[in-house]
C-alpha cells in the first residue's frame, strides 16, 4: 500500500479515535486536557486532516486562521487529545502533554544546571 493511503488511513481512524475518546472515555480524555500544554501555534495542520475544513482561513505568512474559532465544535477544539493525535500532524502541533508539576521541575532542572 502507499504512504499517502496509509497515512489517510490513520488519519481517518484517528478522527474516530478522537470522536469516541470525547464522548465515551471522558476520565481519560479529561485526564488528558489537564497535562496538555502550550498554545495554538496557528499551523492548520489539524484542520486539514482528511480535508481541508471549509471555515479554515490561510493568511499571509503561512499561519491559519479559524473562522469560527469561538463557536467551533468540541471535536476541533480538543485536539490534540494525546500524542498519537500529534503524529498525525508530523508533531508540527506545539502542543505537549505532561503534568504540570512535572515540566516546572524539569525546566527548574535545566535553569540550574544551566547556571553551574
Amino acid at each position: 500500500m502507499s504512504n499517502k493511503f496509509q497515512k489517510t488511513k490513520r488519519q481517518a481512524l484517528g478522527k474516530i479515535r478522537r470522536f469516541f475518546l470525547i464522548k465515551l472515555k471522558k476520565p481519560y480524555f479529561e485526564q488528558q486536557m489537564e497535562e496538555r500544554q502550550g498554545e495554538c501555534n496557528q499551523c492548520g495542520n489539524c484542520c486539514e486532516l482528511l480535508f481541508k475544513c471549509p471555515f479554515l482561513v490561510k493568511v499571509e505568512g503561512g499561519s491559519s486562521l479559524c473562522s469560527i474559532y469561538e463557536n467551533r465544535p468540541k471535536q476541533c477544539a480538543a485536539f490534540p487529545i494525546d500524542n498519537r493525535c500529534l503524529s498525525e500532524v508530523d508533531f508540527d502541533c506545539s502542543y505537549t502533554f505532561g503534568k504540570k508539576q512535572d515540566i516546572v521541575q524539569i525546566e527548574s532542572a535545566s535553569i540550574m544546571h544551566q547556571a553551574d
